[in-house]
This record gives structure tokens, sequence and C-alpha cells, in this order.
């Protein structure tokens, strides 16, 4: 008989495989489905009940990964919100961002976070509006992975607050205009 996928069992089982596993991918790429059943301390026949394959387990956790972020950037990249994701798993991120581990997650992320832009750029009819607002959301959210991958190889010397602060400083100036501009994307309040 299978097993609902929100049976409490099969949830609490798959977070734990995608902790392990995100847990390891902080240190390596090349991890085995040994060393995971060892720090998830699950068995193998628990493992293959959920996953097929480690490929299918970390595109699993990019999956979940993204999901966390795109809640908070809906409508607008709430920068806050995006940091205390990020700071949570430090380490990880800073893997992915600052080692080339998990490079599938940033192309899905950076995907994910594209589609959203242009969801919010819908309604504007002028072409060359959108161009330049698009343009703008590029160079602030290249802006902003930068300063994250730098944060995290600094073993995150400030706060993430710190770090907010730091963008509302930088962006200060064009936030108080009243044309429009690519930050009229983001949020960048407490």
């Amino acid at each position: 008989m299978a097993k609902n996928v929100t049976d409490a069992r099969v949830l609490r089982s798959r977070q734990v495989l995608r902790t392990a596993a995100i847990d390891l991918l902080s240190k390596t790429d090349r991890f085995s489905i040994s060393e995971l059943l060892i720090k998830g301390r699950v068995t193998r026949g628990t493992f293959y009940r959920h996953y097929n394959n480690r490929e299918d387990l970390i595109t699993d956790v990019n999956r979940e990964l993204i999901q966390d972020f795109t809640e908070k950037t809906e409508g607008k990249f709430r920068v806050q919100a995006v940091l205390e994701v990020i700071s949570e798993q430090g380490i990880f991120y800073n893997a992915v961002l600052n080692e080339g581990r998990d490079p599938e997650l940033m192309d899905s992320l950076m995907l994910a976070l594209r589609e959203q832009r242009n969801r919010a750029l819908a309604d504007i009819i002028d072409e060359r509006e959108r161009m330049h607002l698009v343009y703008q959301w590029e160079i602030i959210i290249a802006g902003f992975w930068a300063c994250v991958s730098l944060w995290l190889e600094d073993s995150m010397a400030l706060t993430y607050e710190e770090l907010l602060d730091e963008f509302r400083e930088i962006w200060r100036v064009t936030m108080t205009r009243s044309q429009k501009t690519g930050l009229m994307l983001f949020d960048f309040d407490a």
C-alpha cells in the first residue's frame, strides 16, 4: 500500500534526508548514499522509499529551498526575509555561492526569481520602460548576490540586519526618487 505524501512519517523522513543532504553538501558535493544514511540516521530502505538516487534527493532539496525563497520574493523581493533564510543555512549557502557546490540550485533559483520579476512587470505596457526595469533589476540582484557571497565568505561578520542597513544606505538616494526604477521590485524594510 502506498503511503500518503502528507503522512507525518513520510514528511519527517524526507525532511531528515533533505537536512542530511544540505549538511553534506555544505562540506562536499561528492557524498555517497552511505554517508547520507549515517548522517540522517536512516536505513537504505527509507532512502529508496522516497528517492530513486542521490540526484533525485538533491533535486528535491533544491525544490524545497527555491520554494522557501520564492515565498519571500513573490510580488517584491523582501531582502530581510531572504537574508534570514540565507543566514539560517549560512554554511550551505557559502558552499553554493563561493565554492561552486550545487550549481543547479542557483541556476534554478535565478530562473524562478526572473519569472517572478516578469509577473511583477507584466502590467507595464511600454516595452522600453519594462526593458529598463529588467536591466535595473538584474544589476540590483547581481549586487545583492555579490554582497551576500562576500558576507558569507567573511563568516557573516555583520548580522543580517547590519547587511540590510548597508543595502538601504547604498540604494537610499535612488529609493526616494519618484520615477519608476528596478528598486520598486525590492522591499528593504525590516
